[in-house]
């Protein structure tokens, strides 16, 4: 679970810093740089497997063959080092990747990385990019008190979920040696004490996180699992509407595909999935079942919905938005969808009168903080982007941020526009200092054009 993201010189954000809670919105105008905050969480996540360069190509999935496009620019000026950091819940018992079971000995961890640009090597053709820094440090019992101010059960939640046995220096640091060689460090899981494994930063492709793979390194190796775990929702039509095959892997994928596959292992283990998700569904259209067909002959999966009229629709027949809804739906039911899930715009395709349920299901994907975290409320966290004032407006004060544009002194020290996250004065968020607004300076993102033949209460 992400907790807090520190951004500066990454893409448009400087000085950037959001504290996040189970369930978070994040609302404002085309533009702003919404999606620049799910560029820098995806950056971490791919740094926790791919190479720095793979990584800074892959974040927007876009044709960009530039990786600096991931440092801030303003006019010609363009930043030598990127700086991110975070604080996370990670799981407890992880798996390393041959098979050997581990536990991590702190599980609330605070990650920093740099990544810079060597100039001398971008003249030469060369790419350019090093890692300049790591961290990993542990947090102890008594400062998660202060950190995690989202409402939460002290006995069922934050005493299940933050575990310290680490005293003194952290997992992984980085040093200067006399001969101005940087070094990164990693330090036993077991204590501080003894040698650290010594790695030169300069040259090595991928982050030390990345690199671990070994239960050796326990609580390295859950930071970057619960990393691994980051997920962004981007659901195309084409991949739900798809038959699967019968042995295909069965959890939905980001693109919104697998979705048969899954349902079924689903309903293998429960046949009451079918009935659970029809009767969610029938929120936004006139529905009385839910199945998956199963093809012997050409070994297919097809996921199929009852219509009114009794007829079976098979998933290439359903609207866009009813897919979307329907994708959210058995993720819910998946016990193993675990982690950050990261959704843009998830009002597409859905009519602003069903937006409410869409909003619930959402809500109901994150783990409920008052309880605790287990099969059956699951450790996932939701973290949307929204240009909707309808879901706005239903939107909870503890649950919305709001993304400003501010102007400040930019690393050139001449004017430049960042993003500031703002929160309604009644919230977790405004109640601990971060930035407010009240629901009066919010009147311009909600208002509709002069010339509109409706309007919104602002009610509530």
């Amino acid at each position: 679970m992400l907790t807090k993201l520190e951004a500066h010189g990454f893409k448009n954000l400087l000085n950037f810093s959001v504290s996040l809670g189970p369930f978070n919105s994040i609302a404002g105008l085309n533009g702003v740089g919404k999606s620049n905050i799910f560029d820098a969480i995806k950056f971490l996540s791919l740094l926790s497997n791919k190479t720095i360069v793979e990584a800074a190509l892959a974040v927007r999935d876009s044709d960009s063959t530039d990786p600096l496009d991931i440092f801030w620019t303003n006019g010609p000026h363009r930043a030598d080092r990127l700086k991110l950091a975070v604080e996370m819940l990670v799981p407890q018992d992880i798996v390393d990747d041959f098979g050997r079971k581990a536990s991590a000995t702190s599980t609330f961890l605070r990650y920093e990385v740099e990544i810079a640009r060597d100039k001398g090597q971008e003249q030469s053709g060369s790419l350019g990019l090093y890692l300049a820094k790591e961290s990993l440090s542990h947090i102890n019992k008594g400062e998660a008190v202060n950190l995690l101010q989202f409402p939460l059960s002290a006995r069922l939640f934050r005493e299940k979920v933050v575990i310290n046995k680490r005293k003194g220096a952290g997992f992984i640091s980085t040093q200067t040696m006399s001969d101005g060689i940087v070094e990164i460090h990693l330090h036993q899981d077991g204590g501080s004490s003894g040698q650290p494994q010594k790695i030169p930063a300069r040259h090595i492709p991928k982050t030390v996180v990345a690199n671990t793979n070994s239960a050796v390194w326990p609580t390295i190796l859950a930071a970057r699992r619960e990393m691994q775990s980051w997920r962004f929702l981007s659901l195309e039509p084409s991949a739900m509407r798809r038959s699967n095959k019968m042995h295909e892997e069965t959890s939905v994928s980001e693109d919104g595909g697998r979705l048969a596959s899954t349902l079924y292992r689903l309903y293998r283990q429960d046949s009451n999935v079918y009935s659970r998700i029809a009767s969610r569904l029938s929120e936004i259209i006139p529905t009385s079942d839910v199945r998956v067909d199963v093809d012997q002959t050409r070994q297919l999966l097809t996921v199929e919905v009852k219509e009114r009229a009794g007829a079976f629709l098979p998933a290439r027949a359903l609207s866009d938005g009813t897919l979307r809804f329907l994708a959210l739906c058995i993720i819910a039911e998946d016990a193993d969808f675990k982690g950050l899930l990261c959704f843009e715009e998830p009002e597409n395709g859905i009519h602003p009168a069903k937006i409410g349920s869409m909003l619930s299901l959402l809500k109901e994907l994150a783990v409920d903080t008052s309880l605790e975290p287990d099969e059956d409320n699951p450790m996932r966290q939701i973290l949307i982007a929204t240009h909707s004032p309808v879901l706005v407006q239903l939107e909870s004060p503890d649950d919305l941020i709001y993304a400003d544009v501010v102007k400040v002194s930019g690393l050139d020290s001449k004017p430049a526009s960042t993003i500031r996250c703002k929160s309604l004065h009644e919230s977790w968020r405004g109640r601990s200092g971060h930035d407010y607004i009240n629901r009066g300076s919010i009147i311009s993102y909600l208002t509709l054009p002069p010339d509109s033949q409706i309007s919104m209460s602002l009610d509530n």
